[in-house]
């Protein structure tokens, strides 16, 4: 058997055999001798080119707390069939190597390292910094990982409007609670209700959740957020039905100037910079026109009109 040349030649279930043997050797608390002459052997077998021999031989080192590089690389880079198994389960791979792996391989290896048990902070960071959208759900899935407040962040950068994805952060346990308010803009009521009771966040929350009522508290706490954040609430709230007069008046007798110019954007489905301009004018023939277009009544129109007068004269 340590003859590498007569290996070769063997038939395939014995080389299957003999994989599996040299595997259990490695994974075991044999000599170094015997370790090293089998470390030689897994050597020849990993380039073997029957599949079933080099996954017979994978699956034994899979438990195994130490490899050679040499042998842990021909494994993570053979058929999928062989490396994902390998990537889920080993733990000869330090955080570094997983690192690599993430930001240098395809979506199946990344999917694959963001199931693994405890996965540390540094790789954690790495999925949500560069890793395909399907990983960083696998990812936000497994609480033995270690999400961290600047993994977070990085997810509602990249998928800001991945809903179901911010659904799936919200739903941690290591989600910092500074990042709750944050995240109740993107996610559907339901997760939102969900972080005001998990992070008791305020009764007037609580209130807004519950029946879509604008509370000064929240304007504040959003007129802050990103556009990007604002926006994609307020989109929310037109798919309501919700993004009425009401909700306008409110912005502009609160004065959250920002808010009432995103609601209008978002209303007559313009961009915001294109829209700021036109505001700032102070033309009541134009917002006129611009609440006709956004479907109010002549009635509610007058009604509008004067609010925004105020807000300009800053009464």
């Amino acid at each position: 058997m340590s003859d590498i040349n007569n290996l070769r030649h063997l038939e395939l279930k014995s080389r299957e055999e003999i994989a599996s043997k040299i595997g259990r050797i490695i994974a075991s608390d044999s000599s170094a001798s015997d370790k090293e002459a089998a470390f030689e052997l897994a050597r020849t077998l990993v380039e073997d080119a029957a599949v079933s021999v080099r996954s017979a031989l994978a699956a034994e080192l899979r438990v195994c707390n130490f490899l050679p590089p040499e042998l842990v690389s021909s494994l993570v880079n053979d058929v999928d069939e062989i490396s994902l198994p390998f990537l889920v389960a080993s733990d000869a791979m330090d955080d570094e190597f997983l690192e690599d792996i993430i930001r240098n391989c395809g979506d199946n290896a990344q999917e694959a390292v963001a199931t693994r048990q405890g996965i540390s902070e540094a790789v954690s960071y790495a999925i949500c910094d560069v890793a395909c959208k399907s990983a960083v759900e696998i990812l936000m899935e497994n609480e033995t990982a270690e999400v961290s407040e600047r993994g977070s962040e990085r997810v509602m950068e990249r998928f800001p409007e991945e809903r179901s994805l911010l659904e799936k952060l919200s739903q941690r346990s290591d989600l910092p609670a500074d990042l709750a308010e944050r995240i109740i803009f993107k996610v559907s009521r339901q997760f939102g209700e969900y972080l005001v009771k998990k992070f008791r966040i305020s009764t007037d929350y609580a209130s807004y959740l519950a029946s879509i009522v604008n509370r000064q508290v929240f304007n504040q706490t959003l007129e802050m957020a990103p556009l990007s954040e604002v926006e994609n609430y307020l989109k929310q709230l037109r798919g309501e039905n919700a993004l009425n007069s009401d909700v306008l008046l409110n912005y502009m007798q609160s004065r959250n100037v920002r808010l009432f110019t995103a609601a209008i954007a978002v209303l007559i489905d313009k961009p915001f910079s294109s829209v700021e301009p036109v505001l700032a004018r102070g033309d009541k023939k134009i917002m006129a026109r611009l609440f006709e277009t956004a479907g109010f009544s002549k009635s509610v129109v007058g009604v509008l009109l004067i609010a925004y007068e105020r807000l300009l004269r800053g009464h």
